[in-house]
């Protein structure tokens, strides 16, 4: 058994389809995930455990940089298979020496563990927390990577169908995720790259209107075609009359697809677009034989409220953060740094990729 850090091609495509079969996986350790990240100038690479050439258990790194730092962050992981004898706590001491010769003065992981029956299946037990509490400190320090914290779930239950699901949703629900299809919109599961930079289109002016950030299609573009033309991801338009309304953009892993981001165009009437989205990608989901779908954490008190009527229980990590200073100075001297450049947090990112 070895432990391998790399970007080679193989290995990246080997490590995809370990994680899409793995219940413990994340669309955020995906290689073309962690790709994205160079357009604000970060590194990247994945961190393997390999038995007889098989990938037995890993994890997928951003390294970000700014100035003279670096940063060492696990966005969700490491994940392992049972069975093969995988000496998790040296896989952890080979990651932590890695960060070190990488320069990097700071590393952090996020560990999808939990305790809640509905989410099991997909994380690990609270024992595996003995692996870490010795090496690490709880905690997270480093803000400007999306780490995983938990499963916005929502729970088919029994239910065999998408239809029978529906019919346990409140009278005004049903009525809403009926309404546009009444109206005439049509649904389409889009591949080519002018439909999605359209439909992304949507999606940024949503950000806009509700007042917060997501990358322009020039940085994340590559990523969402990728995805999607390896069959990772779904990209849905709504249109009435021809004409796009609304999008949603959904990345599929082992056991639940994943909403990542959409965006709905306002405008009276409103014929519940927004509930058309959802509900296409729940149907997609029991198509696919899923027991639930994550709809994905936070957002306004508006869009939480939304996500809710679908049953949605945010499911929340047991204390999934942990962290390591690994030159104390140099990250003393970033928090500085950092406390100054806090108040322009929507601008970090066109910062930080000026320092590539």
């Amino acid at each position: 058994m070895e432990v391998i850090f790399t970007k080679e091609k193989k290995w990246l495509e080997l490590w995809d389809m370990y994680v899409l079969e793995s219940p413990m996986g994340s669309h955020l350790v995906l290689s073309d995930w962690l790709t994205s990240f160079k357009s604000y100038g970060f590194d990247y690479e994945v961190g393997l455990i390999v038995s007889d050439g098989i990938i037995v258990g890993g994890c997928g790194i951003v390294i970000p940089k700014f100035l003279v730092f670096k940063f060492y962050i696990i966005p969700h992981g490491p994940i392992y298979t049972d069975g093969y004898g995988v000496d998790y706590q040296y896989f952890l001491k080979q990651i932590q020496e890695r960060a070190k010769e990488s320069g990097c003065c700071y590393m952090q992981l996020s560990l999808p563990i939990a305790s809640n029956e509905k989410i099991e299946d997909y994380s690990y037990n609270l024992d595996i927390r003995t692996w870490f509490d010795s090496l690490y400190k709880p905690g997270k320090l480093f803000q400007y990577v999306y780490t995983s914290y938990g499963l916005n779930w929502v729970d088919f239950g029994t239910n065999s169908s998408a239809e029978d699901y529906l019919s346990q949703l409140s009278p005004k629900v049903r009525r809403n995720i009926r309404m546009p299809y009444n109206k005439g919109a049509n649904v389409i599961f889009v591949k080519d790259e002018p439909s999605i930079a359209k439909g992304y289109e949507l999606i940024v002016e949503n950000a806009k209107a509700g007042n917060y950030q997501v990358r322009s299609f020039k940085e994340f573009g590559s990523t969402i075609l990728a995805l999607i033309n390896k069959g990772y991801a779904h990209f849905i338009i709504c249109e009435v009359g021809g004409v796009p309304k609304a999008a949603g953009f959904f990345v599929e892993t082992k056991g639940f697809i994943t909403n990542i981001m959409g965006g709905v165009l306002r405008e009276k009437p409103d014929i519940k677009l927004g509930y058309m989205l959802q509900w296409e990608i729940i149907k997609k989901s029991f198509e696919k034989g899923f027991r639930g779908y994550n709809i994905s954490m936070g957002g306004s008190v508006g869009v939480q409220d939304f996500k809710s009527r679908f049953g949605a229980e945010a499911v929340y990590y047991d204390q999934p953060h942990y962290h390591l200073v690994l030159n104390p100075v140099y990250f003393k001297l970033f928090k500085f740094f950092d406390t100054y450049m806090k108040p322009h947090k929507a601008k970090i990112s066109k910062l930080l990729s000026l320092f590539k």
